[in-house]
């Protein structure tokens, strides 16, 4: 065992590295490939220095795509792209990405060697109903953010109605601003209107270069405006229209005319949370909850659990902990 854990670990910048030669999510000066699991900021970590450095950068093809949206550019001959379920030979090595339920584009990470198989979640959930659950795996790498056993949140069908009424009873009162990260923002414009609302979106600039782009992928989102057009301009007149904006941007909000809504998940046990006169929070996350980690890693079963601390940090420790008392399977955190 000790000699394959020495072929897996996440190292202090992030990277998720396979024996020394693939590194997932971060950068390795040994690393020859480096895979890009989804476009987030805290896995596209030294993404420049991968693109000077590395063979080939993976990733599918949205993925690549919506690097383009946010700037990031490459020489063609780096670009690898794979489908999910398709391979990559690098010598006796395979690489292969799996899909996850997360942004579009994300993906879970499978590196087979002879002397083992590897494998990384990347940001997942809805763990074995949308999510694959990768079986027979000496070690496998789990995101675990929300690792922490008080991390459990009510039902996603209940967050996305009460989202949606939120967000049609104040646009009664005005113009509701929304904070969301580069991929969640797309989400939730379609979640409401699945939900029938029918006020035009206006978009910050990469917000709606993102939508425009997965335009080819099948994700249509109707009456979506640029903000700073002379559309938008004119639609914020009639105060009737939803604002999306980076979570970042949410700063001060409180001075600023209309509702805000924070996209969040780190919001428990509640869909959503009024935290001052015109601002709220709405759990609606990318992530999996400690329920659905621990279901993914209890049909796992994997030889040996790594769990990213790096991005995780004291729920990662935690999760840890329980797993290996709880499940009977070794695990640690790293770095």
């Amino acid at each position: 065992m000790e000699k394959v854990v020495r072929k897996a670990y996440v190292d202090s910048r992030g990277a998720i590295v396979f024996s020394d030669i693939v590194c997932v999510d971060g950068h390795s000066n040994l690393c020859r490939y480096r895979i890009v699991t989804h476009i987030h900021y805290d896995h596209i970590l030294d993404i420049d220095r991968s693109i000077a450095r590395c063979r080939y950068i993976i990733a599918t093809p949205i993925t690549f795509d919506l690097l383009e949206c946010l700037g990031y550019t490459m020489p063609r001959i780096k670009k690898r792209s794979l489908n999910y379920g398709e391979q990559l030979d690098i010598g006796s090595a395979r690489i292969r990405l799996v899909y996850a339920e997360h942004i579009p584009g994300s993906a879970q990470v499978v590196f087979e060697t002879d002397e083992g198989i590897y494998a990384y979640t990347g940001d997942f959930k809805h763990a074995g109903t949308k999510t694959p659950i990768l079986k027979d795996v000496d070690i496998l790498v789990v995101d675990a953010t929300y690792g922490d056993p008080s991390h459990r949140r009510p039902s996603e069908d209940e967050i996305e109605e009460q989202f949606a009424k939120l967000v049609q009873n104040l646009l009664m009162q005005g113009p509701v601003t929304i904070y969301a990260y580069f991929g969640k923002a797309c989400e939730a414009m379609m979640i409401l209107r699945r939900h029938g609302l029918d006020a035009p979106f206006i978009a910050s600039t990469k917000h709606w270069l993102i939508a425009n782009k997965l335009r080819k992928y099948g994700f249509e989102i109707e009456d979506l405006y640029l903000d700073g057009t002379p559309e938008a301009e004119e639609l914020k007149k009639f105060s009737w229209y939803v604002k999306f904006e980076h979570y970042a941007k949410f700063r001060d909000s409180a001075k600023r005319r209309g509702t805000h809504i924070v996209l969040s998940g780190w919001l428990f046990n509640r869909p959503v949370k009024q935290i001052s006169s015109n601002v709220w929070i709405v759990a609606l996350s990318d992530h999996a909850d400690f329920e659905d980690v621990l279901h993914y890693v209890d049909e796992a079963r994997p030889r040996l659990l790594i769990v990213d601390a790096f991005r995780g940090n004291l729920a990662a420790r935690r999760f840890a902990k329980y797993v290996r008392e709880r499940l009977g399977i070794l695990a640690e955190a790293m770095p």
